[in-house]
C-alpha cells in the first residue's frame, strides 16, 4: 500500500509548452520529430493544443546530433510585425508572389549569420565572401544574429546602394541611425530603396551560402504563425502565408540548397485549410506532417511524465501506464479511467494535461494515495469549462461567430438533437442568416469536433475519427467535453423527469 499521496510527488503540469522546462525529458518519443528531420516532409500541421509548439521547442533546444545533424534556427512569430511584409510588396508583382522575396530574404540573412557563427565557433577560417557578409550583417543590422524585426526594418532603407561582395564597406556608416516601420511605411522612396537593397543582398547571400555551406545543414523552424491576426486583416495575412508556403516548397525542391536548408512552418490545420493556392492538396499529401493523437499515444505521452516524477519509494502498476495513478481500473460503463478522460477531450495533449490537473486540484488524501473515481467525475465540470474557453481562444480571431454558435448548442439544452431543432435555435441567434449560412456553420461545428454523429451505432467525432463525414439529415450530438459548461442533459425525457421531481 502506498503511504505517499500522489499530490506529494505528481506536480501540477504546465499547460504551455514554452514554460514547461522538463519538456525534453518526457514529451518527445513522438514520430513527428523523426519525420521532420529524417524525411522529405517540411510542413507541420495540427489543431491548436495538439503539440506544435512543444515539437518546435524540442527542435529549438535539442542537440543537432539528435536531429540528423541539423542546426536549428528557431523563429517565433508571436509578436511578429505582419504589416512589415507590405513594405516589400512590389507593385508589379503578381498577388500570389508579391511577398516571396521578403520571406526568402529573411531566411537567408538568418542562415548566413548562423553559418558564420558556427564556423567561427569551430575555429574555421571564414572565406573572403563570408567576411564580407559578416561585415554587412554587423553594420546594417547592428547584430551578428539579427532579430526578425531587425532584418525586415533595417538601415538598408538609408543605404544608397549595396556593394557587390568583395567591395569595401566605407559608405555604410555606423551612424546611419535606426529606422521604424511607421517611418518606412510613410515614405515611398525609403520603401523602394529598402526593397532594392534587400533583394540585391538576398541574391548575394544565396550565392555565398551555396559556395560556403560545406557539410552544414540548417533547419529553420517557424512557430506561432497564427498569432496577432486581426479580424479585418485575415485576407492579407493569408496572402503572406501562401507565399511563405510556396517559398518553403521552392527551397525543398531546389537542388542547389535543399540538402543544406529545410524550412519548417508549424501551422494550424484550420488556417492551412482556408488558404487557396495551386497544388494545395498535393502538397498536403507529399510534404505535410499532420499531428494526430489517439488514446494510446496520449497515454504514452502522459506516462512519460509519471515516470519522470515517480519517487523510488512509491509502487505503481506501470503496466497500466497512466491508468496506474487511478484507484479503479474502470469507471462508468466499464470504460478504462484514462479512456474516459480522452473521450472528454479533443485528443490533444493540452486537454489531457488540463483534465489531470483538475483531478489533482480536487483530490483528497485516501488510503491508496491515488486519484479516486469520484475525483475524475468532479474534475469533469472544471475540465469542461476549460475546453469551452480553449475553443473561444482558438477561434475568436478567425471565426468570431464561435461564441454565438456555442450559445445555439446551449439553448438546445440536450446533448443529442436533429436538424430541425438546430434550425429553430440557430434562427433565434442568427436572425438574418440564410439556409446556406446555417448549413455552413453546422459543418464548421462538425469539422472541429464540437458536434459529431453516429457511426456503426457509436457517437464519433472527427478528432478521433478523421475520415468521418457529415450527413446533414442525421442526428447530431454535442461533444461530451462541453456537456457541463453548456449545461446539457441527455435527452428531452430526462429534462421532463427533472422538471417533475
Amino acid at each position: 500500500m502506498n503511504t505517499v499521496d500522489i499530490c506529494d510527488w505528481l506536480p501540477e503540469f504546465q499547460v504551455s509548452a514554452e514554460t514547461d522546462t522538463d519538456l525534453q525529458e518526457y514529451f518527445f518519443k513522438v514520430p513527428e520529430v523523426q519525420k521532420i528531420t529524417q524525411s522529405r516532409a517540411w510542413l507541420v500541421l495540427g489543431r491548436k493544443g495538439t503539440g506544435k509548439t512543444a515539437i518546435y521547442e524540442h527542435l529549438r533546444s535539442a542537440d543537432s546530433g539528435n536531429l540528423n545533424n541539423y542546426n536549428v534556427i528557431s523563429l517565433n512569430f508571436k509578436d511578429y510585425p505582419w504589416p512589415a511584409h507590405r513594405i516589400y510588396k512590389e507593385s508589379l508583382a503578381g498577388e500570389l508572389s508579391a511577398y516571396q522575396k521578403s520571406w526568402r530574404y529573411l531566411f537567408f540573412v538568418k542562415v548566413i549569420s548562423r553559418l558564420i557563427e558556427i564556423k567561427k565557433t569551430k575555429g574555421e577560417e571564414l572565406s573572403k565572401e563570408l567576411r564580407w557578409a559578416e561585415s554587412y550583417i554587423n553594420r546594417i543590422y547592428g547584430n551578428p544574429n539579427p532579430t526578425l524585426m531587425e532584418v525586415l526594418i533595417s538601415k538598408l532603407a538609408r543605404v544608397q546602394k549595396v556593394e557587390t561582395p568583395g567591395m569595401e564597406l566605407g559608405e555604410i556608416s555606423a551612424g546611419l541611425g535606426s529606422i521604424s516601420l511607421d517611418e518606412v511605411a510613410a515614405d515611398k522612396e525609403l520603401q523602394s530603396r529598402l526593397r532594392t537593397n534587400a533583394f540585391n543582398l538576398l541574391s548575394y547571400f544565396e550565392d555565398i551560402f551555396i559556395r560556403n555551406a560545406d557539410q552544414y545543414k540548417f533547419l529553420i523552424a517557424l512557430d506561432q504563425l497564427d498569432e496577432n491576426w486581426l479580424a479585418g486583416e485575415i485576407d492579407e495575412y493569408s496572402k503572406v502565408l501562401i507565399n511563405l508556403v510556396n517559398v518553403c516548397r521552392n527551397i525543398s525542391i531546389d537542388s542547389k540548397i535543399s540538402k543544406s536548408i529545410k524550412v519548417v512552418p508549424f501551422l494550424r490545420s484550420d488556417i492551412y485549410n482556408q488558404l487557396r493556392f495551386n497544388d494545395k492538396n498535393k502538397l498536403l499529401q507529399d510534404s505535410a506532417i499532420e499531428i494526430k493523437w489517439e488514446t494510446s499515444s496520449l497515454d504514452k505521452m502522459f506516462f512519460e511524465r509519471i515516470k519522470k516524477h515517480k519517487p523510488a519509494g512509491v509502487s505503481l502498476d506501470t503496466d497500466k501506464k497512466t491508468g496506474c495513478i487511478f484507484e479503479a481500473a474502470f469507471v462508468r460503463q466499464g470504460t478504462p479511467a484514462f479512456t474516459y478522460i480522452t473521450r472528454r477531450s479533443f485528443y490533444r495533449p493540452r486537454d489531457i494535461i488540463v483534465y489531470i490537473n483538475k483531478i489533482r486540484s480536487c483530490h483528497e488524501p485516501n488510503k491508496t494515495g491515488l486519484f479516486s473515481t469520484n475525483e475524475i467525475y468532479q474534475a469533469d465540470r472544471e475540465a469542461s469549462a476549460s475546453i469551452y474557453n480553449e475553443i473561444i481562444d482558438e477561434w475568436t480571431n478567425q471565426f468570431p461567430e464561435i461564441e454565438k454558435l456555442l450559445n445555439v448548442l446551449q439553448t438546445i439544452q440536450v446533448e443529442s438533437f436533429d436538424l430541425n431543432l438546430f434550425k429553430e435555435k440557430y434562427s433565434s441567434e442568427f436572425s438574418n442568416a440564410s439556409e446556406g449560412d446555417m448549413r455552413s456553420h453546422l459543418q464548421f461545428l462538425f469539422d472541429n469536433s464540437i458536434v459529431g454523429q453516429k457511426r456503426q451505432g457509436r457517437w464519433e467525432y472527427i478528432c478521433s475519427t478523421p475520415n468521418l463525414k457529415m450527413n446533414i439529415e442525421k442526428e447530431y450530438r454535442t461533444h461530451p467535453a462541453l456537456k457541463y459548461r453548456l449545461q446539457l442533459i441527455e435527452s428531452r425525457t430526462t429534462q421532463a423527469e427533472s422538471s417533475t421531481d
